[in-house]
């Protein structure tokens, strides 16, 4: 009787992973079926132990080595190991008798209820709120305590500020977050374990130090190194370091961070492999020296302080995979040991995976595992191509740095970009130049930016020297940014047709990766006989070939004008900004004064497709200063210093879309107001002056508007009733939560048809002239690239 043949695989990790990541697939899309509902019958996800025999009868194959049987089964083992960690933590559990979500409302603009709970998170600062992690307790029905499970993500617009550990009342409205067309934000914040929203939150301070005595050290450790870099760098440098070395990104000016979207270089802006890779390699060369031969000691303390780090930067998907394999190094140093990367990577996504298995559906943790993935993979064969072809032909030094940047970024690119291209809907022209010019100088912004920091919590002087290093590297980095965003055509929208090419590219590239395995393990030739291999990689030559220009020429199509009328109402509670996109492809917008409270102008532009953010003409409709930066500026910038701008002033857009300045602001507390006309369409914009301006309008005897927009809250006006009734417009948009006096709403009422429409969200109206359909778009929250 002969003897089994004795095997075992290195990459068994490899299988594992990948086996629990479709288990964790096939779990979700079970937990979707109708019959599988908290209304429903259930079955408890506990009973996939019953399987639990399986891995033991893995290890006995394992001992045996059979094999042509210990994948497969070691696969079906981590698959239902996958299904039983979805079951168990699904995105959306069945609320407890005293969950918090049961008291979700449909609209924050509903009756606020009073809760209490503890904050449980760092506070992130934004341009107009902070919003804080709290732990909900409680609430409060009339004078009755009802005690509550659940965790809310509570914004303040107030002025006072409060830390990890306080304890607040909140009278606000607990709402389920928004999913929006193209991003689950209701999904995003249930990765982190957060299921409620409160989004106008009166907060009061009830009691301090309720929280861990460590998290509370660790935090105000944080928020003291990011006093120290403020005081260290000129803005927005300083902010840009507080998320490149601290992790703390809200201080980024929303304007800068979407030219490093547009450039495809924001991975730069948050903590990444890079800078664990960094940390990892100045511990361990520190505590070895340190500790001499204590090679167990240093070890330790190494991984303790990759741990702290990790802990003190936010702990996200990305950066916790990156602090998974920089661990996985130091011991495969301290063993003496070569450390696989390959391994150490999909080891590190099994663990974070079986941990929380949310985790597969993170944008940011996909974007960091698939650019390590190929700097594994491709990184080693193009720099033996390019030694063998140019390399040895340049100077060491000079090879070292074209190598090292051209390489590393094109490795990176290859298995990121049309993931970026799926998720997205972008495609940057300049993304390989700009990352090959700003890379070089990211290492110093870490190391001399942390010793810079450390310096200065007892010697700010010396500090500011050691600084000067990292304000070079981040003077330079926005620069190059800031000049190739200005670039027209820097980045395309790609279309459906392009999405589901870049969804190809994966599936290829499956199968490629699938190759790879078997080639390593000897088994290629099982599957795909040489005979066939020559035809093979000319029928996928031949298919990229053909691909490529039609996903070029897809993407050249939808950025193309539509021939239609698009007016973007750019919503931000204070008020309203308004972009108007010319059927012939021209962009004018409509804005008034900013102050500090008011949302920066790019956050809300950058929510619009990316062809409708070159702009022809910028009006400010109320005295200001300057124009809000914006990249690229306007080519003309009109406001009420410029003098031939007077009533009567016809602006032609375009081919019959003409702009027509009805009224001339006579004060501060007044507006431009302009006619918009496009064949039978026609409208007011922005119809906030004052009711004086508004009754000498009635001499004028304007013609009625097809639509007309209420003025947003804030704004310190209404609509004249006298007004109202002459114009008589056919729709009228009336902003949610507006309180006009009752005179007013009844002439609303009589005069036209309403529409409500939210303040906090981008409405578009679109018209060829004759019919005329309109959109709602909330906003989404800012996860690009984390």
């Amino acid at each position: 009787m002969q003897t089994s043949e004795r095997w075992t695989s290195p990459y068994l990790p490899i299988y594992a992973t990948l086996a629990l990541a479709a288990g964790i697939w096939v779990g979700q899309e079970w937990l979707t079926l109708a019959w599988w509902q908290c209304a429903g019958p259930r079955l408890s996800p506990h009973i996939l132990w019953l399987l639990a025999p399986l891995p033991l009868l893995v290890y006995g194959l394992w001992r045996l080595r059979h094999r042509h049987a210990l994948i497969p089964l070691l696969c079906l083992s981590f698959a239902l190991l996958g299904i039983w960690r979805y079951l168990s933590h699904p995105f959306f559990p069945c609320p407890a008798a005293n969950a918090l979500v049961l008291y979700h409302a449909d609209s924050p603009y509903e009756h606020p209820l009073t809760l209490e709970g503890v904050v449980t998170g760092y506070p992130e600062t934004r341009a107009t709120y902070t919003q804080y992690r709290v732990r909900i307790e409680a609430l409060w029905q009339e004078s009755e305590r009802v005690p509550v499970q659940g965790v809310a993500l509570v914004r303040s617009q107030g002025e006072q500020s409060f830390r990890y550990g306080d304890r607040l009342r909140i009278r606000g409205t607990p709402t389920t977050p928004p999913s929006f067309v193209d991003f689950d934000y209701r999904r995003f914040l249930a990765r982190k374990g957060i299921d409620t929203l409160v989004q106008r939150g009166d907060l009061t301070l009830l009691a301090s130090s309720q929280g861990s005595p460590f998290w509370s050290a660790l935090y105000t450790l944080r928020a003291t190194a990011s006093q120290v870099l403020d005081q260290l760098l000129p803005q927005p440098y300083a902010a840009l370091a507080n998320g490149m070395i601290l992790g703390i990104e809200s201080g980024i000016p929303r304007s800068l961070y979407d030219e490093f979207n547009l450039t495809g270089s924001s991975h730069v802006i948050v903590i990444s492999g890079s800078n664990i890779a960094i940390v990892s390699g100045i511990l361990l060369g520190l505590f070895s020296r340190l500790f001499g031969k204590r090679k167990n000691l240093a070890t330790g303390v190494t991984i303790s302080g990759i741990v702290l780090y990790t802990l003190l930067v936010g702990a996200d998907a990305a950066v916790l995979r990156a602090a998974l394999m920089g661990i996985f190094y130091v011991l495969a140093v301290h063993l003496e040991r070569q450390s696989a990367a390959i391994i150490s990577l999909f080891v590190a996504a099994l663990l974070m995976l079986v941990l929380n298995p949310l985790t597969l559906w993170d944008v940011g943790f996909q974007l960091s595992f698939m650019a390590t993935l190929g700097l594994i993979l491709f990184n080693a064969p193009l720099k033996r191509r390019w030694d063998a072809r140019l390399g040895r032909r340049l100077p060491r030094v000079i090879n070292g740095l074209l190598a090292e940047g051209l390489l590393v970024t094109l490795a990176a690119q290859i298995t990121t970009m049309p993931m970026v291209v799926i998720y997205f809907g972008r495609l940057s022209l300049i993304s390989f130049l700009v990352n090959f010019l700003i890379l070089p100088v990211q290492p110093p912004i870490m190391i001399a930016g942390g010793l810079a920091t450390l310096v200065g919590f007892g010697l700010l002087p010396v500090a500011r020297v050691i600084a000067l290093i990292p304000w070079g590297s981040l003077w330079w980095t926005v620069l190059i940014v800031e000049k190739m965003a200005a670039v027209p055509w820097a980045s395309l929208e790609v279309s459906a047709f392009g999405r589901l090419l870049a969804t190809l590219t994966y599936g290829l590239f499956a199968l490629g990766f699938l190759w790879w395995l078997l080639r390593q393990e000897q088994q290629a030739d099982t599957f795909i006989p040489p005979t066939w291999r020559p035809a093979l990689t000319r029928s996928l030559t031949a298919a990229a070939l053909i691909a490529l220009p039609l996903w070029g020429g897809a993407t050249w199509w939808v950025n193309q004008p539509d021939g239609r009328l698009h007016l973007y109402l750019l919503g931000h509670d204070q008020s309203v900004d308004f972009l108007i996109a010319t059927p012939g492809g021209n962009h004018i917008l409509l804005t008034p004064e900013r102050t500090e409270t008011t949302t920066d102008l790019a956050t809300l532009i950058a929510q619009i497709p990316a062809h409708s953010q070159t702009l022809a003409l910028a009006i400010l409709t109320r005295p200001a200063t300057a124009l809000p930066k914006l990249h690229p500026p306007p080519a003309l910038l009109l406001g009420p210093d410029t003098p031939a701008l007077l009533p009567g002033t016809t602006i032609r857009l375009d081919t019959d879309v003409t702009l027509q300045l009805v009224h001339r602001p006579r004060d501060d507390t007044d507006s431009f107001l302009f006619q918009l006309c496009y064949h039978d369409f026609s409208t007011l914009l922005p119809f906030e002056n004052t009711q004086e301006a508004q009754q000498s309008l009635l001499a004028q005897a304007l013609p009625p508007p097809t639509l007309l927009v209420a003025p947003y809250p804030h704004v310190g006006a209404w609509p004249n009733p006298d007004l109202l009734a002459q114009l008589r417009p056919q729709i009228t948009l009336l902003p949610t939560g507006i309180t006009y006096p009752p005179h007013v709403q009844s002439a609303l009422a009589a005069s036209t048809h309403l529409l409500s429409i939210p303040t906090d969200a981008m409405v578009e109206v679109v018209t060829d002239g004759t019919e005329m359909r309109l959109f709602s778009y909330p906003y989404a929250e800012n996860t690009l690239l984390r």
